[in-house]
């Protein structure tokens, strides 16, 4: 089974100066960003896949001509390896409150082919119910104005109907056409006004029956489902008839198992080998162990009778009290990043196992609006804290080195007063930006960024916003630097605010980095009327006292220590992301072991239609033995690498044996087992993790060994009760 992460930007800067918070580069497009796949190597990688959706890529019109002129793997921002898959589809959740799908089949295909994706997904609208006691009813935000809006809808309406209000695109697709024509074509609305609304709830949803303002439904989940299913079938014959570089998954909706179970039966019929169960992201957990449940047996049965293979994704889901049920009902993939959110929403925020979630350690930043003052004493209060603790993650002196960071910041203010006179008016300082200014600054003067760590950014950026205005033939005031440089030095009068404490700490117990000289640090800034935390301080007891981040093995904690366990800005948070996924991907693997069968290829392999139809007629047993087991991989070896069930035949076939070997080893590193299937036993490989196996009964006897399944993995639908709406 694989695990797909989606791509929603998640990155850090690869060279972020985590002593004095700064960014590398304060230009976003001249900072080499990591993502997740960039931080891990290829062996520790934590997930299979990366979800690419057409709604996050058109939030910025520089990253969507980006991407579909480069392709994903070729763009120069996100950089995704070529050995881990993509799927993209719409972002139906993005879409959610408009009456129907923003984007059309042929644009989608163009879409995905521009960005030279594994797999595109049809277009579904996400089934939402029925809504209220008289339906659901779409208003076009476009048509609301000052002398109307939505708090101006009648109660008696809103009560009564549910009422979606989104900006309705420009353009709607063709299909919209078929379902509502007064809709389609519409280049301009008129306003709404009082009188639309007025009447009883009956005369006014007549009216907006036929309004180009408006889409009304009675039974709206219906209609929803239908559009999806009528999507894939239109857009699989458009696929059929063309020539395209990608896989293409069918997504189906429903609102209960047995409807779930019959859009799956239209899509399957359709042709489809890789179905995606949509709409299930946030339902709770019951719910979709029945609606899993359900669709594998039905996709269990198809492949019986039809002796072929269907891959089937779980869109949003990875709860891992669910693994077991998902993993039986024969699950191909799933994704979600919910882990990864954890990071930063919310407590429990830095995970090591599923019963081992610590809260990280808030150290803020001054919030916007904060006077000078304010802001400069809750940077030095964070300061404080932060050297101490890292003072305890080193096991060192925590007074030594808060004082040390004090005498450095107390020398940046008498620096800065003699930089100033000296360089305020330099050369450097003629930019207009201000961006270009505060670079120019922090790079030329000796203490430029201690200066923002430790007196606030918002202090160096009005010594840059002075010196942007400087200039030699109107000089500014020095005073006026003065004033700004005397509201740091008031401030660092009451520093350090801690180091006596813990030094008498340290004396009397001869020990350095104690648990209770950090907390006292640690207690005095949460405590602090400035920061107000002292409601988490149980949670922070915690986190000091386990030392969670000593237990992890992930590049991150080793490489950062206390760092990840600390909640400040997106550089620390993301990558604790990456190490809940991380963590995540740990667990993952542990429930759902990953496993590979493969088979050996020929010359024949060269130009096939599908590597299905090669391992059917090459070797029919293995495949009549494993073809129904999902959550294992399967596909055929040779030199350039494997080429899965669902691929067609490379356009060449090397079978060169020591590179053969090397594929097989590199593979070993990502996989748990690898079964390599030798009907004829002339296979000669060392490699850990890789199995030989002469008999396909073994093959399949030994994976479901490996997952722990019987020979019938499929839970009974004995357990299921059926749902109605959700």
């Amino acid at each position: 089974m694989k695990f797909y992460v989606p791509e929603w930007e998640d990155a850090v800067d690869a060279r972020y100066d985590f002593v004095h918070d700064e960014l590398s580069n304060l230009d976003k497009q001249e900072r080499e960003r990591h993502f997740i796949w960039d931080i891990f190597d290829y062996e520790t990688t934590p997930i299979d896949g990366v979800l690419i959706s057409r709604e996050q890529v058109e939030d910025s019109q520089r990253k969507y001509d980006r991407v579909t002129e480069h392709g994903v793997y070729d763009d120069p921002q996100l950089t995704i390896p070529d050995w881990l898959p993509t799927i993209s589809d719409c972002g139906a959740w993005g879409y959610k409150s408009l009456p129907f799908p923003r984007y059309g089949n042929d644009d989608m295909l163009e879409f995905y082919e521009a960005l030279d994706v594994t797999v595109g997904v049809t277009i579904d609208h996400l089934v939402l119910g029925s809504g209220k006691e008289k339906g659901r009813l779409y208003l076009d935000k476009h048509a609301f104005h000052p002398d109307f809006t939505e708090s101006d809808l009648p109660e008696e309406l809103t009560e009564q109907v549910d009422i979606m209000v989104d900006e309705w695109p420009a353009e709607w697709p063709d299909l919209v056409e078929r379902y509502d024509d007064s809709i389609y074509g519409v280049s301009a609305v008129k306003p709404f006004t009082h009188k639309d609304f007025e009447g009883s709830v009956q005369g006014v949803l007549q009216r907006m029956d036929r309004d180009p303002r408006a889409v009304y439904r009675e039974d709206d989940k219906q209609d929803r489902y239908e559009m999806t299913l009528e999507n894939a079938a239109e857009i699989r014959e458009l696929y059929d008839n063309g020539d395209w570089s990608f896989h293409l998954m069918a997504a189906f909706q429903g609102w209960n198992p047995t409807t779930y179970g019959e859009a799956l039966d239209e899509v399957l019929e359709m042709g489809y080998q890789y179905v995606g169960i949509g709409g299930v992201a946030g339902s709770q957990l019951k719910q979709v162990e029945e609606i899993v449940t359900e669709v594998g047996h039905r996709i269990t049965e198809f492949e019986s009778e039809h002796e072929t293979r269907i891959d089937t994704h779980v869109f949003g889901f990875a709860k891992t009290d669910g693994f077991e049920t998902v993993g039986r009902a024969q699950m191909s993939s799933i994704d979600s990043a919910s882990m990864l959110r954890a990071a930063w929403t919310g407590g429990n925020n830095y995970h090591l196992n599923p019963d081992e979630r610590f809260d990280a350690i808030r150290v803020r930043y001054p919030k916007p609006g904060d006077s000078l003052e304010i802001a400069v004493k809750k940077s030095m209060l964070g300061q404080e804290v932060l050297h101490a603790l890292r003072a305890f993650d080193d096991e060192d002196s925590i007074s030594r080195r808060t004082r040390g960071w004090y005498a450095e910041a107390d020398l940046v203010l008498d620096a800065l007063v003699d930089y100033l006179e000296e360089h305020r008016h330099d050369e450097i300082y003629d930019a207009r930006l201000l961006r270009k200014i505060t670079s120019e600054f922090r790079d030329d003067f000796e203490y430029g960024c201690e200066l923002q760590a430790s007196f606030s950014d918002d202090l160096r950026k009005q010594l840059v916003k002075l010196l942007r205005v400087d200039d030699a033939d109107d000089p500014v005031d020095f005073d006026e630097y003065i004033e700004i440089i005397n509201t740091g030095r008031e401030v660092a009068e009451g520093f350090p605010r801690t180091a006596d404490r813990v030094e008498a700490l340290e004396e009397k117990s001869g020990e350095m980095a104690t648990f209770k000289q950090v907390w006292t640090v640690l207690e005095n800034y949460a405590v602090s009327d400035l920061v107000d935390d002292q409601n988490l301080l149980e949670g922070y007891r915690k986190t000091l006292r386990s030392r969670p981040w000593d237990r992890c093995d992930c590049p991150i904690c080793e490489d950062l220590g206390i760092e990840v366990a600390i909640f400040r800005g997106n550089n620390r948070n993301r990558r604790r992301g990456f190490h809940n996924t991380y963590r995540f991907y740990q667990q993952f693997k542990r429930d759902l072991p990953k496993i590979l069968i493969v088979a050996p290829a020929d010359s024949s392999l060269f130009g096939r239609n599908t590597v299905e139809g090669y391992l059917t007629d090459m070797y029919g047993e293995l495949w009549d033995a494993v073809h129904d087991i999902p959550v294992a991989e399967i596909g055929v070896l040779d030199a350039n690498g494997v080429h899965e069930w669902w691929e067609p035949g490379p356009s060449s076939v090397s079978l060169d044996p020591s590179g053969i070997s090397e594929e097989l080893e590199r593979k070993a590193g990502r996989y748990d087992t690898i079964l390599y299937y030798d009907p004829d036993g002339e296979a000669r490989f060392d490699i850990d993790s890789v199995e030989i196996v002469e008999d396909p009964q073994e093959v399949r006897g030994r994976t479901l060994e490996r997952l722990g399944y019987d020979s019938d993995p499929v839970p009974s639908r004995d357990i299921q009760i059926q749902l109605g709406e959700f």
